[in-house]
C-alpha cells in the first residue's frame, strides 16, 4: 500500500526504527537503514522516476565522530536533479543550542548547493535530529528558504539554551 494512502505509519516501518535505535550504537547504523527504508517506501517504491543517493558532506573538515556524524540523502529524478533533500543527525543534536544552529546552517548550505539545480518550483528539505523533524522549503524562483534564518542573538555571547528550541518538534 502506498504511503500516500496509509492512515498510520506501517507497523513494520516502526519496527525497523525501533530495532535500529535499540541495537545500533553508531549513528550511521542507527538511522541510515531506517531512513533509507522510509524514503524508499514513501517516495520511490513502485516508481522508477526517482532514486535515493547518499551524498558526501559539503565540508571535508566536518567532524565525523559518533555525535556529529551526518547522513545526507537526496532524492534525484532521472536527470540526476534534486527533488528532495534530507540530512539526518543523531538525536543529541536536538538538545544543544550550538548543534541546532549548526544543523540549520548545514541545511542552508545544502540549499545553496542544490536549489539552483532543482527541476521543480519548490525543493523540500528534511532536517532530522534523531526522530525530530524540521521541514524546509526552497523557492526555485526567489531563492528564499523557509523557515527564515535566525541569527545569533548576540555575537559576543554564547547562545542562549533555548536558541531554536522546539524547531524540530
Amino acid at each position: 500500500m502506498p504511503f500516500s494512502t496509509d492512515a498510520n505509519w506501517p507497523q513494520d516501518l516502526l519496527n525497523i526504527f525501533n530495532v535500529g535505535h535499540k541495537q545500533n550504537t553508531a549513528v550511521e547504523s542507527r538511522y541510515y537503514g531506517p531512513y533509507d527504508r522510509l524514503f524508499n517506501y514513501a517516495v520511490i517504491e513502485g516508481f522508477f522516476t526517482f532514486f535515493l543517493a547518499p551524498q558526501t558532506a559539503p565540508d571535508e573538515t566536518s567532524w565525523r565522530d559518533g555525535v556529529n556524524f551526518v547522513i545526507f540523502m537526496v532524492v534525484l529524478n532521472q536527470d540526476r536533479k534534486p527533488v528532495l533533500i534530507a540530512e539526518i543527525k543523531d538525536d543529541r543534536w536536538a538538545s544543544e543550542p550550538d548543534k541546532r544552529q549548526r544543523a540549520d546552517t548545514h541545511m542552508r548550505q545544502r540549499y545553496d548547493q542544490m536549489l539552483p539545480n532543482c527541476p521543480i518550483p519548490r525543493l523540500y528539505g528534511l532536517s532530522l535530529l534523531g526522530t525530530s523533524l524540521r521541514v524546509y522549503c526552497g523557492n526555485k524562483v526567489t531563492g528564499e528558504v523557509t523557515p527564515h534564518f535566525v541569527g545569533r542573538p548576540n555575537v559576543n555571547r554564547i547562545l542562549p539554551p533555548d536558541f531554536l528550541e522546539g524547531q524540530w518538534d
